[in-house]
């Protein structure tokens, strides 16, 4: 089966059709088109970066044959007398070749999204706000030290290793233990690393299941959920923005800065326990 999409959109200044023709696979449809359109993102088509207000209508048709075959099809059969041409975009509109989805399809991803919103609802629902995620490396005196920190704010620090393992994976371990609403990543100088050159500048840095980690989290539970701790000169991911580090100096300032940002991410915080 084949999938073809029309858009009758404005771009440039002015309205003109659209079409992306001989799609295989639906799920490619939905995500790439259906789904977007749905959400009102913006999204590639034919070439064009579209938005839903551009769109004024959107046609999706299911054939069994590709838009090329149909087309030669017609134009090999076209009666004697009658000069016209049948191009690929004209026969994918043809009753007799296509069979129009558009409503079913729109309907089935909207669906989705809707299973999809409650199910996010549900995690939510289940994310533990008397509870911080603390990732580490081999530094145990400032794990210590942010664990006591958490404890004292009347919150219980989940450090991996002190958890049960059950037969898990540790992937398995951190997505079981991880329905927290904030997390606190330390990057301490546990390794070196450096760029491959003739004479490298070996770096110290973290170690690099803290860096999975850090990237786990922010895609789980929000980049403005997690917040990184730096202590020493340790090099830390470049090129990325919206990630919130504090350095954790000796006269202990990162606590105050580190109790306001769980604070503003939801958790019912008493500065006067810092």
């Amino acid at each position: 089966m084949f999938y073809h999409v029309l858009i009758r959109a404005k771009a440039e200044g002015k309205y003109k059709e659209m079409f992306e023709l001989d799609i295989k696979n639906e799920d490619e449809v939905l995500e790439d088109i259906v789904i977007p359109y749905l959400q009102d993102e913006e999204f590639l088509f034919d070439g064009y970066f579209i938005k839903r207000d551009k769109i004024e209508r959107i046609e999706i048709k299911l054939t069994e044959e590709p838009s090329k075959v149909l087309s030669e099809y017609e134009n090999n059969n076209m009666p004697s007398d009658l000069i016209m041409y049948v191009s690929k975009e004209d026969v994918v509109g043809y009753e007799r070749h296509s069979k129009d989805i558009t409503k079913n399809l729109l309907s089935s991803a909207a669906k989705e999204l809707q299973t999809s919103k409650k199910e996010n609802n549900k995690v939510e629902n289940f994310i533990d706000r008397s509870k911080v995620f603390i990732v580490h490396g081999h530094d145990e005196l400032a794990e210590g030290k942010v664990a006591r920190f958490v404890e004292k704010l009347g919150l219980e620090a989940i450090i991996l290793h002190e958890q049960a393992n059950r037969g898990q994976t540790i992937i398995e371990k951190i997505e079981r233990y991880s329905n927290v609403g904030f997390g606190i990543v330390l990057y301490t100088p546990c390794d070196v690393g450096a760029k491959k050159e003739e004479e490298p500048q070996l770096q110290p840095r973290a170690r690099q299941n803290v860096v999975f980690e850090h990237g786990f989290l922010m895609g789980k539970i929000g980049r403005s959920n997690v917040c990184a701790l730096v202590k020493g000169g340790v090099e830390t991911p470049n090129d990325i923005s919206g990630v919130v580090y504090i350095t954790m100096d000796q006269n202990d300032s990162w606590k105050s800065k580190l109790a306001k940002e769980m604070r503003e991410s939801g958790y019912n915080i008493d500065m006067n326990k810092i």
